[in-house]
């Protein structure tokens, strides 16, 4: 039986991203429930998505004279860096933990963070819950561009920064958040 609409799930405003800047405790770099609920929410900083986005190479190898066609084969998986543009108080920098600066404070260039992203949880939360699905990455930010959102006369001041994923891919995929890891 096919269904004629299927459930969907909203894509605005229904994705959660939180850095965590102290690596996570196991040794898996999973972080536990409790470990994602005390780091940076940063959502709501955010003006493009965590978007974590894998190439894979294909071709085909040498075709024997016998074959009359060659098979495709898939080839390596990379990530390209996740391009983030993010709100920041330029007058409130040098002021640890300034309203509106805490994305700026925790991508700093050279360091490595985890990062977790939820897609299909309503992002005004500040509060996961056990079982919520999570893509977790290693990350290390890049330099920082300081700029503005667009060139419109309601833009705001914004900073883009590439962050690269550490390890060739995700930690984790569709993990659902746990009390112990």
């Amino acid at each position: 039986m096919v269904l004629a609409a299927p459930p969907r799930t909203k894509a605005l405003a229904n994705t959660v991203v939180v850095f965590l800047t102290t690596p996570p405790a196991a040794a898996s770099g999973i972080p536990t429930l409790a470990e994602v609920n005390a780091a940076l929410f940063a959502q709501c900083h955010l003006y493009t998505e965590f978007e974590a986005v894998p190439n894979q190479g294909s071709g085909a190898g040498p075709r024997p004279i016998c074959e009359e066609s060659s098979e495709t084969e898939f080839g390596q998986t990379t990530y390209e860096p996740v391009e983030l543009q993010y709100s920041y108080m330029p007058q409130e920098l040098g002021t640890p933990g300034a309203a509106g600066n805490e994305v700026y404070e925790a991508l700093e260039p050279g360091t490595y963070l985890t990062a977790v992203v939820l897609h299909g949880v309503y992002g005004k939360t500040d509060t996961l819950a056990a079982g919520d699905i999570a893509d977790v990455f290693r990350v290390e930010p890049g330099k920082r561009r300081k700029g503005r959102t667009g060139d419109g006369e309601f833009d705001k001041k914004a900073v883009t920064q590439a962050v690269r994923i550490v390890g060739g891919g995700p930690v984790v995929e569709d993990h659902p958040l746990a009390t112990a890891a």
